[in-house]
């Protein structure tokens, strides 16, 4: 098949696109140059296009399509319908990651998902907002490798990645109210982004990832993150939303399981 990405969200994009290519599929993955703050689309040798304006991007986008038969949109689910105009009987995608979802009302998203042949959300938590098929996260598990024994030991070295919509007195907060103390080392990622490359090397600085986000009032979102399940790949333990210590990568998340059956989803 040939397939088209269209955005990235937090690499699974490129990765979906790396992991189809071992399948046999000709994939792409396109994102407008300037959101690339990571260095993924970089690292995975990916297309970033020059728009001056976002309109630009999706007209774009649109021309570009017709060299495809699946166009796998993430997140930009204003695209949806206008391909599906421009081709009446392409496969399209829509893939929901979750603050787009999240903040976007259901009148506002209905003509998307009634355009699109399937809709998808990355975690289980988003399918209280929309009818859509659940597809885990894929991590690149030839990147995100452990490289050293896990310690036996008490964990001592606990690394917590917070954004700017995050309160770190509702992190302490949650901790105090399970009787957790910890010595923590916390990281901006939004002031102080983290090249992806540089992700898996980071981590192993670590014995553990205290992996919550506060997407939900000053509740943690009840799933785990991509950083999250990246320190599992990576032989770190991590302290989930119900502040319970996991040691075992998920299987479903295993990029090839994830591309299989995103297979069988294309050909629904």
């Amino acid at each position: 098949m040939k397939i088209l990405h269209v955005w990235d969200q937090a690499s699974v994009s490129c990765v979906l696109a790396k992991y189809q290519k071992r399948l046999g599929h000709k994939t792409r993955v396109i994102k407008r140059d300037g959101f690339d703050s990571y260095g993924i689309m970089s690292h995975y040798k990916e297309e970033t296009t020059r728009s001056i304006v976002g309109l630009h991007f999706l007209y774009k986008m649109q021309k570009r399509a017709a060299e495809y038969d699946i166009v796998h949109v993430h997140d930009i689910y204003k695209l949806v319908p206008k391909l599906r105009k421009r081709y009446p009987s392409k496969t399209i995608i829509l893939h929901w990651h979750g603050t787009i979802l999240r903040n976007t009302s259901k009148e506002k998203r209905a003509e998307a998902e009634r355009c699109a042949d399937e809709v998808l959300v990355s975690t289980p938590d988003l399918l209280q907002f929309t009818n859509a098929t659940y597809l885990p996260n894929p991590i690149d598990r030839e990147m995100f490798f452990s490289t050293k024994q896990r310690k036996t030991h008490s964990i001592t070295k606990v690394v917590c990645f917070m954004s700017k919509m995050e309160n770190p007195a509702d992190l302490r907060k949650n901790l105090d109210e399970h009787g957790i103390v910890m010595d923590l080392d916390t990281v901006d990622r939004t002031t102080n982004p983290i090249n992806y490359a540089k992700m898996p090397a980071f981590l192993q600085k670590y014995e553990c990832l205290l992996d919550t986000k506060f997407i939900y009032g000053s509740k943690p979102g009840p799933f785990l993150s991509m950083t999250g399940l990246q320190a599992l790949s990576v032989g770190l333990r991590v302290i989930d939303y119900e502040y319970k210590v996991r040691d075992a990568f998920p299987e479903q998340h295993d990029p090839y399981n994830v591309v299989k059956k995103l297979d069988d989803i294309y050909r629904i």
